[in-house]
């Protein structure tokens, strides 16, 4: 009688192992290491100031470090890239936004993901409304001037975007729809930076999202003409909606939610899904509330219903046809 070769007694246990580390087992030990969330626009926008109040509140939560990092470009079609083809372990994770979802499929002919199958919807964020808004020395004093400006002079009136497909790019896109006036788009990799083209007078108008519109209005240094939702915020009370200068509904908002990699496996999935409902009655977002986001309802599944309703609105806008 032969003894036991060692070897291949070890190769034996590796082999059952590995059988008995299935999904749900590696799923069970998530997360033993630290997670990187994944930010498509540049440092200093709503959306990157929405994922790293997120990734605090959502570190407490899960008991792991949470890093951002900023992927910015092709408005966020690079970062969908990478996370769409990241391992799909629940250790890379992205902060989407409805433009990403419902805008950029339109706009650009080749894309190398597709938002609904690509990814995992855990959560939706915020809703952040926008502020049209001038430099301070600008002439344009309200809506409707900038409106019969642009009218009057087709592409002679400039706005900046955070890029295309963007929530700013939105505002634009349903205001020349609504009203027949034609401005011209001057792209930027952020919101961040399309705020330093209107203060340094490259621009004669863009979009700021509330929360980071406040200080610089508040000091004087840009002029607030609306705000892009169906009533006034409680931060600016003294900028009228859009709306109310428009005569037509204008509601637009910077959507953000979580998303992971399609295949991630659904206890993680579920786990991400029971954090981010904590993490939505943490007092970090209770702040970014206060300063002008809007609380969304959590949840996988009302994330997915919100984004498919945002692509048959966007679809009327930016192309004939509504998405199927």
């Amino acid at each position: 009688m032969h003894a036991p070769n060692p070897r291949a007694c070890l190769a034996s246990l590796t082999l059952a192992l590995s059988f008995t580390l299935s999904a749900p087992a590696l799923a069970a030990a998530w997360p033993d290491r630290p997670i990187t969330l994944v930010v498509p626009f540049g440092a200093g926008g709503i959306t990157d100031l929405t994922a790293r109040t997120v990734a605090k509140q959502l570190q407490a939560e899960l008991g792991q470090p949470v890093v951002v990092e900023n992927k910015p470009g092709a408005g966020g079609n690079i970062a969908a890239d990478i996370v769409a083809r990241a391992k799909p372990d629940g250790y890379t994770l992205m902060v989407i936004t409805n433009g990403m979802v419902a805008v950029n499929p339109l706009i650009h002919k080749q894309l190398n993901y597709d938002a609904l199958k690509d990814f995992a919807y855990v959560s939706m964020i915020a809703n952040t409304p926008l502020a049209l808004v001038v430099p301070e020395n600008s002439q344009v004093q309200d809506l409707p001037a900038l409106i019969a400006r642009a009218r009057s002079r087709p592409d002679a009136v400039s706005f900046a975007s955070s890029g295309q497909g963007t929530s700013i790019h939105q505002v634009f896109a349903l205001m020349q729809q609504q009203t027949g006036a034609t401005l011209m788009h001057v792209p930027y990799k952020s919101g961040a930076e399309a705020a330093t083209a209107l203060l340094s007078g490259v621009v004669d108008v863009t979009a700021v999202e509330t929360v980071v519109a406040g200080p610089f209005i508040q000091s004087g240094k840009m002029r607030a003409l609306g705000v892009t939702s169906g009533q006034r915020v409680p931060n600016l009370p003294d900028v009228p909606a859009a709306r109310e200068s428009l005569g037509a509904e204008f509601d637009v908002g910077s959507i953000s939610g979580l998303v992971a990699p399609a295949a991630t496996p659904q206890d993680i999935l579920d786990k991400l899904e029971r954090a981010m409902h904590a993490v939505a009655g943490s007092q970090g977002m209770a702040q970014l509330y206060a300063q002008g986001s809007q609380p969304m309802p959590p949840g996988s599944q009302v994330f997915l219903e919100r984004m498919r309703l945002e692509q048959k609105k966007w679809a009327l806008v930016f192309s004939a046809e509504p998405a199927k």
